[in-house]
């Protein structure tokens, strides 16, 4: 079995673990580790050299609980990166899955808005939507009949990261961002594409970020009503009105493409040179004519693909729990359908689902549409394994109705 010095290594051992007593202890996140001779070794000859070696297996455990992570994101982690969700979800990987597991990631964050239910409130009600949803999707005996098949047979799983850690007394926007951006970095360094389940769309830009550092040739699919570029002008991190303009600004040869824009945006940052922007758009009435397929088949074209879903690219219809609501907005029936083109068009390797709010009434179908898409995602890509494996999944990417 072949080991690595811990000092090569792409990984440190994590600040936010103390010694107390017998155990190592990381107090933000709740995580306990019995000290054990091989650990105690590892913590007390964590500045040594030679470094302790780790085997593979060593290493693998370690990972899970993060007391190491990587490098670039050791300085974010020394008040936690997460906690364990109250309801943790796991979906297992199916023998003939084409993809790598999804790594999920609660985002309870949001930088304010206009009074009433906030996004950041909407991840617990996400949780709870996608429980019921795997706990179907695993039961060997399902039947699916968008794919006609047991999708159990090909799903990419899901492993759960946890919640960040966000405290609203004492945390500022630009704090939470570098923390989400060091627990992304955590699950792309575990081999795990990363699924962030918001809060508002801000969570995106921390989270595409580092996707991008990790994908040089990453192409961003963006649904929304809202092109989301407002100058960047004097914030210190972004909000849900500009983070585009801070991935653009950070990463600036990044191509995107946004779907679902409708209304008059009254501040828009476009580039000075039509032949230097970077990002292409569809509206929503045209992303309900078949020429979306091309364009979506044209950008995505293999590459690696961040897909990023606002839910009020959907008609307040059938989202009305959102904090900016626009009308004339997509049919869910048309978003999942593009969403499977995207799929069918790219190799996905992260995602992030925000922008719904929990519901007054308690039926929350905003959130309750985030959970479909993230259950859409698994259908899909489970449709192309089994394709891909000769089977035959039966699934249509083609464009729905309007709404």
């Amino acid at each position: 079995m072949t080991s690595q010095n811990l000092a090569e290594a792409s990984w440190v051992l994590n600040p936010a673990f103390r010694v107390q007593g017998a155990e190592l202890v990381n107090q933000a996140e709740g995580v306990r580790l019995a000290l054990t001779p091989p650990l105690l070794e590892l913590w007390e000859r964590r500045d040594a050299a030679p470094a302790v070696q780790l085997t593979e297996e060593a290493e693998e455990a370690l990972r899970k609980v993060r007391l190491i992570v990587p490098p670039g994101a050791s300085a974010a982690a020394i008040d936690g990166l997460a906690r364990r969700a109250g309801a943790t979800l796991s979906l297992p990987s199916g023998a003939k899955a084409g993809a790598a597991a999804w790594g999920l990631i609660g985002a309870p964050l949001d930088m304010g808005g206009p009074p009433g239910p906030r996004p950041k409130d909407a991840v617990p009600v996400v949780r709870d939507a996608l429980s019921r949803r795997f706990q179907l999707l695993a039961q060997p005996t399902a039947w699916s009949w968008m794919l006609r098949a047991r999708p159990a047979e090909a799903l990419s799983g899901v492993v759960d990261h946890g919640d960040l850690l966000v405290d609203p007394r004492t945390d500022t926007g630009a704090v939470a961002h570098e923390r989400l951006r060091a627990l992304v970095r955590t699950v792309l360094a575990q081999g795990h594409r990363p699924m962030v389940i918001g809060g508002d769309h801000s969570v995106s830009y921390p989270t595409i970020s580092a996707v991008a550092d990790e994908h040089p040739t990453l192409r961003v699919v963006h649904f929304d009503a809202h092109a989301d570029r407002r100058p960047i002008g004097n914030s210190v991190t972004a909000d849900c009105g500009n983070f585009v303009s801070w991935v653009l600004a950070e990463h600036p040869r990044l191509e995107w493409l946004t779907i679902g824009v409708r209304g008059v945006d009254p501040h828009i940052d476009m580039a000075a040179n039509p032949e230097e922007e970077r990002v292409s758009y569809l509206t929503a009435d045209e992303a309900r004519t078949p020429r979306v397929v091309e364009k979506i088949a044209r950008f995505c074209d293999g590459r690696p693909i961040h897909l990023t879903v606002d839910i009020d690219v959907l008609d307040p219809t059938y989202a009305p729990d959102v904090v900016y609501p626009s009308c004339g907005g997509l049919d869910p029936e048309t978003l999942t359908a593009l969403v499977r083109n995207v799929i069918d068009s790219g190799r996905l390797v992260a995602g992030d689902m925000v922008e719904a709010c929990p519901s007054p009434t308690g039926r929350h179908p905003a959130a309750t549409r985030l959970a479909d898409l993230v259950e859409a995602v698994q259908l899909a890509e489970a449709g192309r394994a089994l394709a891909d494996h000769g089977g035959q999944p039966g699934m249509n990417t083609v464009v729905g109705g309007g709404a």
